[in-house]
């Protein structure tokens, strides 16, 4: 058996995708109208001893076109040998030419056993391009209307036309670069049937590597070009990371769009953001039609038929298509069941996280005249200079964007300090970086604002270990005083082991 990786790339609009749509049910079938599909079944043209199947770097959705994608396949040649690499690509794309499919084999390698598809792939790159109708055809004009307004036909499922007035591509690039770095994009993610591991507490967490948003060009032919470039400014979106989450950057590109066309502000953008929740998306963000390189997604050509049946036969047929369900118990001690298709299994752990709908602006002052804490609410111009904060510290979630930070009357010393808000995350590591900077805050005789979302768990803890570790307080005594100031802090189960731990060691080292 010989394993070969296939450089390819293709038009994804008469593709449902690239992955082959599988039912189980039946077991392996052809399926022209995906790119795995059609590829499948080119590859049986070579005659190898088993049956080819695909195995993928990366999924895209129906109407996605792919520059450049990669998948790899196991062949066993009748005579053992390995099969030419070339003579792949050429069996492949003569296939292809012959059935008319908008499908392009780029090269084939021949690689070792050990290599794979999509463990191997060091990032992924999404391209999107935005056609931005110029402000002198966008307000008032006769041609602002979208079913009047000059569109390139070659363009067309190529790009994502915009019109509206107020967009502004400052805005659009600055929201879109606040989306670096690790974040859980729970809000963004679109929940797919059959994937359980959707609801781990890790699953969401991405990594995204870099966003740039550059000045583009039209791709039409001399004759619209001139025309093309008179009312449209052309923008390349590109999107870099390791990996992404069920239609994540269809939905981010949606929100950044809405801000830059006012639709939505900074923060809600910023809410969704910290927030991971399906209930945190703003519903005036449209994100069905934004597709990478594309602008709408097509339905497969010549749908088969349906033949006729009998009602028994429809009954059944229908009862297939039903979504299953399944039933979680939550028991007394906290544990939680799933039962599903008559099996009783352990429910997933939860992310730890507090959906934090009403405001919360006053901070409780936990050290007189030094220390405060309060959720991401406390972190307004208004509220930093009444209670005259110098210096504010975030923990797990990055500052929320004052309107200017003149408007606090000093400049503020920030920090933000990663953590999440799970009982196996180390806290020790995070007070190291937190108690640094609160003592430097104390020396020069300011004010410290300590907050997370909600003011709850992660800032709550970080107050807490300061008062053991700093102010020589037990922990009953450090939290009675922290519950006094502020009722509803409730640290995660393995803070408070953690910081439990820490009173003892540090006992220890006193004595």
């Amino acid at each position: 058996m010989n394993r070969y990786l296939i450089n390819l790339s293709y038009i994804g609009t008469r593709f449902r995708g690239i992955q082959r749509k599988i039912d189980k049910s039946v077991g392996h079938f052809q399926d022209p109208h995906t790119v795995q599909g059609v590829i499948e079944e080119a590859l049986l043209k070579l005659r190898s001893v088993n049956v080819p199947t695909l195995k993928l770097s990366s999924r895209t959705d129906t109407g996605v076109h792919a520059l450049h994608n990669t998948v790899h396949v196991d062949l066993e040649r009748p005579n053992g040998k390995p099969y030419d690499a070339e003579k792949i690509t050429k069996t492949l794309n003569r296939a292809f030419e012959r059935d008319a499919q908008s499908l392009r084999i780029l090269s084939t390698v021949h690689v070792p056993n050990t290599f794979h598809a999509r463990l191997c792939a060091k990032s992924r790159t999404y391209l999107y391009r935005l056609a931005v109708l110029k402000k002198e055809y966008a307000r008032n004009h006769p041609l602002q209307h979208p079913q009047s307004r000059f569109i390139p036909i070659e363009e067309h499922d190529r790009c994502y036309f915009l019109g509206h007035p107020r967009f502004d591509i400052e805005t659009f690039a600055h929201i879109a670069r606040t989306f670096e770095g690790v974040h859980d994009f729970r809000t963004f993610m679109v929940v797919a049937k059959g994937n359980p591991r959707q609801q781990e507490a890790m699953h969401s967490l991405r990594r995204i590597d870099q966003v740039t948003v550059n000045r583009g060009q039209t791709m039409t032919t001399a004759f619209t070009r001139e025309k093309t470039e008179q009312y449209y400014d052309f923008w390349d979106v590109r999107i870099r990371g390791r990996s992404f989450l069920y239609r994540q950057v269809r939905r981010m590109v949606g929100a950044w769009v809405a801000a830059a066309e006012g639709r939505i502000s900074d923060r809600d953008v910023y809410h969704m953001l910290t927030v991971p929740s399906q209930n945190s998306w703003c519903p005036n963000v449209f994100w069905s039609t934004i597709q990478p390189i594309s602008l709408f997604p097509a339905a497969p050509s010549n749908p088969p038929a349906i033949p006729m049946a009998s009602f028994l036969e429809q009954l059944r047929n229908r009862k297939t298509e039903l979504q299953r369900t399944e039933t979680t118990v939550t028991y007394m001690d906290g544990s939680r069941k799933i039962f599903r298709n008559n099996l009783e299994i352990d429910a997933p752990p939860r992310l730890g996280f507090i959906v934090d709908d009403s405001p919360d602006q006053v901070p409780a002052c936990i050290l007189s005249q030094f220390l405060y804490l309060g959720s991401q609410d406390c972190v307004r111009a208004q509220v930093l200079e009444k209670y005259g904060i110098t210096h504010v510290l975030s923990v797990g979630i990055e500052m929320p964007p004052l309107e200017e930070d003149a408007a606090v009357g000093k400049v503020l010393e920030k920090k933000f300090v990663p953590c999440l808000d799970l009982p196996e995350t180390n806290l020790r590591d995070v007070l190291e970086e937190t108690n640094e900077f609160i003592d430097s805050c104390r020396k020069q005789g300011g004010r410290v604002l300590v907050h997370c979302n909600a003011g709850v768990s992660r800032s709550t803890s970080v107050v807490l270990g300061y008062l053991i570790l700093r102010c020589d307080q037990s922990f009953l005594q450090a939290f009675g005083l922290v519950k006094s100031k502020r009722p509803c802090v409730h640290p995660n189960a393995g803070f408070i082991k953690q910081l439990k731990q820490l009173e003892s060691q540090s006992f220890v080292l006193k004595l």
